[in-house]
This record gives structure tokens, sequence and C-alpha cells, in this order.
């Protein structure tokens, strides 16, 4: 396999997330971004697909905190600490206020959080934050 990512391959974004309906908006307004998007149930099925190796020109993560298996603060633990994806972007999606979710996510460099629920001008607003010289053409509602 190439390393090099070939010239028009579209950006990826890993999202793992619980929540069907959730799972789904995302996925449906990444993809309106122009990202291929590869779909997670939960962190660990999200772990597995990027420690294959299968997964090309991943350029972020975004994870729910709560779920079953592996929940988005392991998820987080494991990206940090591997090679390649340790410097990736990593937004945290939650509903959750919990002081003690956000001080550890915080700790392992988190790059910001969605609050649910989940809509166009928070998903695009964060990855204005963390990608500042792309341009996202504005959607039709």
């Amino acid at each position: 396999m190439s390393e090099n990512a070939s010239e028009n391959q579209k950006e990826c974004i890993v999202v793992a997330e619980d929540s069907p309906p959730n799972r789904k908006i995302l996925v449906h307004l990444l993809e309106k971004l122009g990202y291929e998007v590869v779909s997670c149930e939960d962190g660990k099925i999200a772990w597995e697909k990027l420690e294959s190796g299968e997964l090309k020109n991943v350029v972020a993560i975004l994870s729910d905190i709560m779920m079953p298996n592996m929940d988005g603060i392991q998820l987080l633990k494991n990206v940090r600490a591997h090679e390649t994806f340790g410097p990736l972007p990593f937004i945290l999606i939650t509903a959750v206020s919990d002081r003690e979710y956000i001080i550890q996510a915080k700790e392992l460099k988190v790059n910001g959080y969605i609050l649910k629920p989940v809509t166009f001008q928070r998903v695009t607003s964060k990855l204005k934050e963390i990608f500042p010289d792309k341009k996202f053409d504005k959607l039709a509602s």
C-alpha cells in the first residue's frame, strides 16, 4: 500500500457515537461538508478500525463520551498514546457536564467539545476552530 494519499482522496473523519440518530446526523453533516466519514457504534469499533491501518487520510476523530464497550475517554487515551494518531484533533460530543470527564479529557489534550443536541452550526463551528485554514461552504438548511 502506498504511504502517500492520492491528491483527490477525501479527508476522513472517524465518528464514534452509540446513538443511531446522533450518528446519522453527524455522518450526514460531515459528508455534506465534503468529508469521508467512518461511522462507528462505539469507541472499541472506532479504535479497531484505526488500529487496523485500513483507514486513510484521517484528519480528525469525533467521539461521544458515554458509550458501551469503550467510552470516549478511553478512545482518547488510546489515540493520544498512538504514534500515528496521537496528534489528530479529537473532539468529544457530550451532553455530560460532569466535571470529572471534562478534567480527564483536558489532561488528555482533547481539542474541544460539541454539545448535544448536535447541530450543523455546532459541528461547523468546531471544525472551523480545529481547521482554521479550511474553507467550509455555506449549506442550504
